[in-house]
């Protein structure tokens, strides 16, 4: 009887071991509350559905310098050593009033961009209504080398868990149309206030 006791204690023993090597792997996951929602995609012009949003990318262009007017400061000149990306999205509810959030764009080889800090940019409140559709837009600022291959990530401002939207959109950045894009991006790309 000892033997089998002996034997049960170490196969015990063999079993935590294995338990504390896997909670060490999950646990700074856990502590930095990194999730990964569930992904939807699709691409430019197609709306694309996930349970909680719907999103549309109506287009996207690129810019070397965008001119904001505003009639009471004036107009606002910015420009960049690398390129503005500016996304033009109409999304909606699909439940419940939301908000959009942790918008980015996604670059190959594993880079992500998030909204650009300048504070002559906002892009406006993004909070949908179930089933009225509401357009807003995003400006990122990236390096040039970085647009091919880019697209487009939003999601709930609320990230709870891994069972939270996302939705990522292909937005047709091939080489050809990245080199063209890249030959003459306009110096004066007009934004307007909110």
């Amino acid at each position: 009887m000892t033997i089998l006791r002996r034997a049960l204690a170490g196969l015990g023993a063999v079993v935590l071991c294995a338990l504390a090597m896997w909670f060490t792997s999950v646990k700074p996951h856990l502590v930095a509350r990194l999730q990964t929602p569930l992904l939807a995609h699709g691409h430019v012009g197609a709306v694309v559905d996930n349970r909680v949003f719907s999103v549309k990318v109506d287009r996207m262009d690129v810019a070397s310098g965008i001119v904001k007017h505003d009639s009471l400061r004036g107009d606002r000149r910015m420009t960049t050593p690398g390129i503005f990306v500016i996304v033009y999205v109409s999304a909606k509810s699909n439940l419940k009033p939301l908000q959009l959030g942790h918008a980015r764009l996604e670059t190959p080889g594993g880079l992500s961009y998030d909204e650009t800090g300048r504070s002559d940019i906002f892009t406006s409140d993004a909070s949908l209504e179930p089933m009225l559709w509401r357009s807003t837009f995003y400006v990122f600022e990236i390096p040039k080398d970085r647009l091919a291959g880019a697209r487009f990530v939003v999601g709930q401002s609320d990230l709870v868990n891994n069972l939270s939207a996302e939705t990522a959109v292909d937005l047709g950045l091939t080489a050809s149309r990245t080199a063209r894009l890249l030959t003459g991006p306009p110096t004066d790309y007009a934004l307007k206030s909110s």
